[in-house]
């Protein structure tokens, strides 16, 4: 969790402004956020964490920003630099006509011992609009939020909340879900979804794929006999791979890529989908000069631009990646299922560990970052997946880099998919999520990273020279992995998460060493 402050000071304009929104005609409408007289001014937002979307939105008098963290008990923090006297807090929920979010208001005279005023108070899940919450009047200089997700996920977001004191502020009919106000709030969010409509326009244009250098798929007689009808033998016979990877070679010669094949963000064939390239044509020394080829220093690069195909309908984001593949190009085993293709758990069913291609599992990457985005939202920005654990429909993690356009160096951090509960658990390794790191990993700075499961033990690992090793372990008996017909495959890239930004922004990172290691079964 970051538990770095994040100072915000209102100035007088914005006070002014945030007075100058209501009237005491007691409007309809969606914002409200004072009363005839100005509230104090909140001198100081913090939060336990947050994901770019930082606590000073709490306090900006703007619906379409936010605060958001992850997880039960995620807290953010008004400081109103005196002693006060507060009978009510006022709150927007970011998609709050659409959910209902569950949370406590706790208030504190010194910042250190803190009362409860409202314990598991629920928004209404009919407006967007501010919403008021009274307790009983009482002294405070603190106020804090305490997030308990919302009905549909983990997630706490708030687009505004301040605490006031109905006997000075005056509090409005307004702020409650009466019919009138949802009528109101209903006819902000049909403008809102006619903006929508727009931006789905442009992701839909996003999503063509219609750039870059096609490269044709075919044999190549320097490695295999192309007279064949089928010129590759499986399995797949591992290439010798040089201790460092040179400058010159293809992918496949620095790198046995015979149990991987590529997505790639393309639709050149406009069959509406990804190009993907599978092991033999990757064993073939396939490169893509944009986003996937050997770099002057011999690494392997790969890029996402924001712009490009998505894998289906339902993904947001790009990518460039890698998937494993442990059949070593024998077509006649699925790429689905437990079988040789995927590997499993040691915990998993008996039956499993004898089908499967593998049992547990670690993965050895030795990289550094090029470039992240530094246009779009502020939830999104600077950030993407560099390595996964992927099952059949859920990811028992994924690891990301993250570097702010403010900030020197990037955070390393994870999600941990509870697939029984349906939700993300995130682990700090270097930094956090929020990307508000002052000791982190600078771009072109080379680091080293390994994921390794044993039975239903998860231990993930960020190596970097003259620092300590940053080590997290992650107990999965509750997660739901070790279930019978559960199956595993690492993925390694550039799976950009940012789908706000610029269309040729772009993420890149060059990859020096990718090693995978799997038991088998041998009772």
């Amino acid at each position: 969790m970051n538990n770095g402050k994040l100072k915000l000071f209102l100035s007088a304009s914005i006070a002014a402004a945030l007075t100058a929104c209501v009237t005491t005609d007691e409007p309809l409408g969606p914002i409200n956020l004072a009363g005839t007289q100005a509230p104090l001014a909140v001198v100081e937002a913090t939060s336990s964490t947050h994901d770019g979307n930082g606590p000073n939105n709490l306090i900006d008098g703007d619906l379409s920003t936010r605060w958001s963290a992850s997880g039960d008990n995620a807290y953010a923090v008004l400081d109103y630099g005196q002693v006060s006297e507060f009978d009510a807090v006022r709150i927007a929920f970011s998609k709050g006509n659409e959910r209902s979010s569950t949370f406590d208001i706790l208030v504190s005279e010194d910042g250190n011992t803190w009362t409860t005023v409202l314990e598991g108070s629920t928004s209404s899940g009919l407006i967007n609009s501010i919403e008021r919450f009274p307790f009983a009047s009482v002294k405070a200089r603190y106020i804090k939020y305490v997030g308990h997700g919302n009905t549909k996920n983990m997630w706490n977001s708030v687009t505004e909340f301040y605490g006031v004191n109905c006997a000075v502020n005056t509090c409005l009919a307004n702020e409650f879900a009466t019919d009138e106000v949802i009528a109101a709030d209903q006819a902000a969010s049909a403008a809102a979804k006619e903006k929508q409509k727009a931006e789905k326009a442009r992701m839909a244009a996003l999503r063509l794929g219609d750039f870059g250098t096609p490269v044709e798929l075919k044999c190549e007689p320097t490695v295999s006999d192309c007279s064949k009808s089928v010129w590759w033998d499986v399995p797949l016979k591992p290439p010798v791979i040089p201790e460092v990877p040179k400058a010159g070679n293809k992918p496949g010669q620095n790198f046995d890529l015979t149990t991987w094949y590529l997505s790639q963000p393309f639709d050149h064939d406009k069959n509406g989908k990804p190009d993907d390239v599978s092991e033999w044509y990757l064993n073939q020394g396939y490169e893509q000069p944009e986003l996937f080829y050997t770099g002057d220093d011999g690494g392997l690069v790969i890029k996402t631009f924001i712009k490009g195909t998505r894998t289906s309908k339902n993904t947001k984001y790009t990518r460039t990646e890698m998937r494993e593949m442990l059949r070593r190009g024998d077509k006649s085993i699925p790429t689905k299922g437990v079988n040789k293709n995927n590997w499993v758990f040691s915990s998993a069913p008996e039956a499993d560990l004898k089908a499967a291609g593998g049992i547990d599992g670690v993965l050895d990457v030795t990289m550094k970052v090029d470039h992240t985005t530094s246009t779009g939202e502020a939830g999104q920005v600077g950030r993407f997946i560099i390595g996964q654990i992927h099952d059949q429909d859920d990811e028992p993690i994924r690891l990301y880099y993250r570097k702010l356009p403010n900030k020197d160096t990037g955070s390393v951090y994870f999600a941990h998919e509870n697939t029984l509960e349906g939700s993300d658990n995130y682990y700090d390794l270097v930094g956090d999520l929020s990307g508000e790191v002052t000791d982190g990993i600078a771009l072109g700075e080379v680091f080293s990273y390994q994921i390794k499961v044993v039975g239903n033990e998860m231990t993930v690992t960020v190596k970097r020279d003259g620092k300590e090793d940053a080590v997290q372990v992650v107990d999965m008996s509750e997660s739901g992995y070790d279930q019978g017909g559960r199956y595993m495959y690492f993925k390694v890239g550039a799976y950009n998460q940012n789908n706000t930004g610029d269309a040729d922004d772009y993420v890149q990172a060059t990859f020096y060493k990718i090693k995978t290691s799997h038991d088998q079964y041998n009772k």
